[in-house]
């Protein structure tokens, strides 16, 4: 699938940039969500407690519609648009690159995880019944994305891709995990991602990217940056 052409390069940069802005409001209200309906996770993260527990109080109409669960299963939904946001424009920004050799193949690498990312969110938060499988498919999908996400943006900064904030994110994905998930919940860990692609995606959906040859591609300082020239 071409998600290249401008029209649709477009839509993938609004998409993420829009997700990511409502993913890092609408998360924390699901994190909030979490702590009432699973109270021992605030017992475990004191530092989540801190600031949700007030929160909770004083956004009670947000959190007391329904009963903690069903709350916590419909906040979780807004993950779904969060995480294929986020893929299509990991996408768009491969296919701008059109890299080649060991690059190539660390992106289909992290390109996997970010599919199976959204797998188990959809899985978690529209198929409660299958939420434990979906979580271990979260997890793994974490650790290959955190893994080949390490050595993808090492190369790519190494490479001289722009916007370097993009690979840095990449790159501190892992442990940025363990860092955001102190203070709020998993999920949330998705948001630098998130931010990461919404800026490399503005990037490769602007016209001076489009319509690049191979030949041209090592001139140009965008994320259509040839991996092949290096």
């Amino acid at each position: 699938m071409n998600v290249t052409t401008p029209s649709t390069a477009r839509w993938i940069s609004r998409a993420a940039w829009t997700t990511a802005a409502v993913g890092t409001v609408g998360g924390q209200l699901h994190a909030v969500a979490r702590g009432l309906s699973h109270p021992e996770d605030w017992q475990e993260a004191p530092l989540t407690r801190l600031w949700a527990e007030p929160t909770s109080q004083a956004l009670g109409p947000l959190f007391d519609w329904s009963d903690p669960w069903t709350v916590y299963i419909t906040y979780g939904k807004l993950w779904t648009p969060v995480c294929v946001a986020l893929t299509l424009a990991a996408f768009l920004v491969y296919q701008r690159r059109g890299p080649t050799g060991l690059e190539r193949r660390l992106w289909h690498v992290v390109l996997a995880g970010h599919v199976l990312m959204t797998v188990s969110v959809v899985g978690d938060y529209f198929t409660p019944r299958w939420m434990d499988v979906m979580f271990l498919v979260g997890v793994g999908a974490m650790l290959i994305i955190g893994l080949g996400g390490i050595l993808l943006g090492s190369l790519l900064l190494r490479r001289g891709f722009r916007p370097r904030v993009s690979a840095v994110l990449l790159v501190a994905f892992l442990p940025g995990v363990f860092l955001i998930t102190t203070v709020t919940s998993l999920g949330s860990a998705l948001l630098p991602l998130a931010w990461g692609w919404a800026i490399a995606a503005h990037r490769a959906a602007q016209p001076a990217s489009s319509g690049m040859t191979s030949s041209s591609k090592s001139s140009m300082p965008d994320v259509s940056y040839a991996a092949s020239a290096k």
